[in-house]
């Protein structure tokens, strides 16, 4: 075998590995879920026809380069490798590019959902997820609060210590909640200082308990100002009777109402509707 004999052999195999490996990541991605049946398809034909010219590129390379040996390799030959080797490099390029995109548009979809100062989830997140927690209590047959929080006096931290005092207020608050909260609570930010709860398990006045560890957790972060303020949370709690999005937004509307409730009776408690 001779040196141009040594380096077809040599392009051949590194076509068929290349092959290989897209064919591996063309079946991964038609495995994906979410994929539509159409796009499945195309992917694990890809990848079959991947495999396919991987083993012709091989079997090609051996029968070139030790079937005729000492015969020059005609220059076609030459031509077809650097095509053939050229496929399954554009395919790993596409299927980068691919996965590019699905990182970006889950990103996006994340965005749509959650809050980017506090990483909870916003409005449309909340109302996402609290209506698949409301159906499985309601399978379950357990009962389900609602609560709505606010931070007191948000805006004089806001207007004595700047803006960038109150996010950081408002990133510690909401990670020192998400620390106490159970598995299956869903805590979302729904205004500037405003956060919503849903509770599933409990009834109004069982979560209660739970809603003053909030409390306490909140006045563990520290306040922006002089060493003797603390940070506090007003809360107000209703029972979810139903499901679907009309019963969330009764429930919450009733523990909103509790809310203004604590808030009038002084602040930095909760209140029970009804």
């Amino acid at each position: 075998m001779n040196t141009a004999d040594l380096l077809f052999l040599l392009l051949r195999a590194a076509t068929a590995v290349l092959c290989g490996v897209a064919a591996r990541e063309a079946w991964e991605r038609a495995r994906l879920p979410g994929q539509p049946r159409q796009r499945r398809w195309r992917a694990r034909c890809g990848a079959a026809v991947l495999l396919a010219l991987g083993v012709f590129a091989l079997e090609d390379g051996v029968g070139e380069a030790l079937g005729r040996p000492g015969e020059p390799l005609r220059w076609r030959s030459w031509v077809w490798v650097i095509l053939d080797l050229s496929i399954p490099a554009q395919v790993l390029a596409v299927l980068s590019t691919l996965r590019e995109r699905d990182r970006l548009e889950a990103e996006l979809a994340a965005a749509v959902r959650s809050d980017p100062l506090t990483r909870l989830p916003n409005r449309t997140g909340f109302a996402e997820a609290a209506t698949v927690a409301l159906a499985a209590a309601a399978r379950d047959g357990r009962p389900v609060a609602g609560a709505m929080l606010d931070i007191d006096f948000f805006k004089a931290i806001n207007d004595g210590w700047g803006h960038g005092a109150g996010d950081a207020v408002l990133r510690d608050v909401a990670g020192a909640m998400r620390a106490v909260l159970r598995p299956g609570d869903v805590l979302a930010r729904v205004g500037g200082e405003e956060f919503a709860l849903l509770l599933p398990g409990v009834d109004a006045r069982g979560a209660g308990p739970l809603l003053e560890r909030l409390r306490a957790a909140a006045a563990a972060v520290p306040h922006p100002g002089a060493p003797g303020q603390r940070i506090t949370l007003s809360a107000g709690v209703a029972v979810v009777e139903g499901t679907g999005l009309e019963a969330l937004e009764t429930g919450l509307r009733n523990a909103d109402g509790a809310l203004y409730a604590a808030k009038a009776a002084g602040r930095n408690r909760v209140m029970v509707a009804g």
